[in-house]
C-alpha cells in the first residue's frame, strides 16, 4: 500500500474501514497505522463527508419529488385524430386484401392445369434462349 492508493481510497470509499475493497483493507488499515500524519486531515476530511452523507435522508420529499414532475414538459399529442383514421384505413386495406385474396386464387379444380401450363416447355424455352439443343 502506498499513499497514493490510500488516498484514492479515502477518496473513492470514505473513511469507513467497512466500506473499503476487502482485497485490500487490511493493507490500508496498516498504511494508517503506520503512518498516522501522512493522510491524517484526508482522514478527518472524508470522514466529516461521511458523517454528511449519514444525516442526510435517502429517499426525497414528496414535495420535492412534486415540484420536478411540475418542471417536465407536458407530452403533445402529434396524433391527434390521424390515429383513429389510421387504424381505419389499416382495417380497410387488410379486410379488402382477405377478400381479394379468393378471387386471385385458382378454383381448386383447376390448380393442376394452371401449374401443368405455367411450368411445361422449360426446355424449349432454354434452347431457344441458348441456341442450341440440351
Amino acid at each position: 500500500m502506498n499513499r497514493e492508493r490510500m488516498q484514492d481510497i479515502l477518496e473513492a470509499y470514505g473513511a469507513d474501514p467497512a466500506r473499503w475493497p476487502a482485497a485490500e483493507r487490511e493493507a490500508a488499515q496498516a498504511f494508517l497505522l503506520d503512518h498516522p500524519d501522512v493522510l491524517a486531515e484526508a482522514h478527518a476530511l472524508e470522514a466529516e463527508l461521511d458523517a454528511l452523507l449519514d444525516m442526510a435522508d435517502p429517499e426525497p420529499s414528496e414535495l420535492l419529488q412534486h415540484r420536478i414532475l411540475k418542471t417536465l414538459p407536458k407530452p403533445v399529442a402529434v396524433w391527434g385524430w390521424r390515429a383513429p383514421v389510421a387504424a381505419a384505413a389499416a382495417l380497410v386495406i387488410g379486410v379488402f386484401a382477405g377478400f381479394a385474396g379468393g378471387y386471385i386464387a385458382p378454383p381448386a379444380d383447376q390448380a393442376e392445369a394452371i401449374y401443368a401450363e405455367a411450368f411445361s416447355g422449360f426446355d424449349e424455352d432454354w434452347t431457344d434462349w441458348l441456341g442450341e439443343e440440351i
